[in-house]
């Protein structure tokens, strides 16, 4: 009764926020027709979700690989597709992780911490990719997108929460790489509840394998210019969708391209809160607000037409799911059919 409860609510928050934007005319079902009338348009946001898809697959395999987990090209996109449908299916973005998870882990029953690792360090490098790219947006197009002085500056109230972030990240991996696993505070700590509550012992060992990528600092490196890739590429494709319903051209040129790759990465930030799923609702709002403070009302379209062209993908994903909910996945135990 009370996921139960908690399942309406959430479903009655997301109705609420669709109704508000809807009624504000932040979104718009006739505005999101204009991109059939761009096929070219179409074709190349359908192109970068693609390749995202491609580097993502590759960048996990990497992360496995340095955890002493070799799984073949096509495990690993059947399994990140699977990933991919479960986050459209449930909710927050991250949810498909958990799946994915479950199902490597099966197949790996001495490395479950590792593999947990793994995925988790996945979603902490694909953070970072973000962090990353909305940083060096409003770095490098200071200037030119967000004004030299600070009233003129739209982002000026993210700004502390861009720079905290990007100061947060650099401090995990300088902890990740300098500090040993001896001398590591949240470790020891970790370790300490463990004795006291054996339930933390599976964030322990969870933990422990993201200390695994210790000594593969190229590998890590590697996976951060991978993430960074990712998220430009899915930035542009807003771009591409943003030009289609309103254009950058109206909004300051190259002001309006590079707000763009502030925008996204910040929004998507929060589509991770599991409220429902892709991040409907929540995606919509952020969206909405980081382009109104660039002057657009086109925030909530864009986003929905993102969601859009990852459902296209998810449903890929929901295909192989159901072509091998009964065969196996890098070997003869890996039933599909129970998560």
């Amino acid at each position: 009764m009370r996921r139960l409860a908690a399942t309406l609510l959430k479903l009655v928050l997301v109705a609420l926020l669709l109704t508000f934007l809807a009624k504000k005319g932040l979104l718009s079902v006739g505005d999101l027709r204009k991109i059939l009338h761009y096929p070219l348009g179409v074709g190349l946001a359908l192109a970068a979700t693609g390749i995202n898809l491609m580097l993502c697959i590759w960048r996990w395999q990497i992360l496995l690989r340095a955890q002493g987990v070799d799984l073949g090209w096509t495990a690993a996109a059947r399994l990140t597709l699977i990933g991919n449908f479960f986050n459209l299916a449930l909710p927050g973005a991250v949810s498909g992780d958990l799946v994915k998870a479950f199902y490597i882990a099966r197949e790996h029953p001495g490395k479950r911490g590792h593999v947990f690792g793994s995925i988790l360090f996945d979603r902490v490098v694909g953070v970072s990719g973000l962090v990353m790219v909305a940083s060096a947006a409003l770095v490098f197009g200071f200037s030119l997108a967000l004004g030299p002085q600070p009233e003129t500056n739209p982002f000026v109230r993210v700004q502390p929460f861009v720079v905290f972030s990007f100061l947060s990240m650099v401090g995990f991996y300088l902890c990740l790489f300098l500090v040993p696993e001896s001398r590591d505070p949240f470790l020891w700590l970790l370790r300490r509840l463990q004795e006291r509550i054996p339930a933390v012992g599976s964030v322990t060992r969870i933990y422990e394998g993201v200390r695994n990528y210790h000594p593969h600092r190229k590998m890590v490196g590697l996976s951060l210019a991978i993430s960074c890739v990712v998220h430009f590429l899915a930035a542009s494709a807003c771009l591409i969708f943003f030009q289609v319903l309103d254009g950058p051209i109206a909004h300051g040129g190259q002001a309006g391209t590079w707000a763009i790759y502030v925008a996204v990465p910040l929004g998507l930030l929060v589509t991770a809160v599991p409220i429902a799923p892709a991040g409907v609702g929540t995606g919509h709002a952020a969206f909405s607000w980081l382009f109104l403070l660039m002057g657009s009302h086109a925030g909530a379209n864009v986003f929905s037409l993102h969601v859009l062209f990852q459902l296209i993908f998810g449903a890929l994903g929901g295909l192989v799911y159901l072509r091998h909910r009964s065969s196996s996945l890098g070997g003869p135990s890996t039933d599909l059919a129970t998560p």
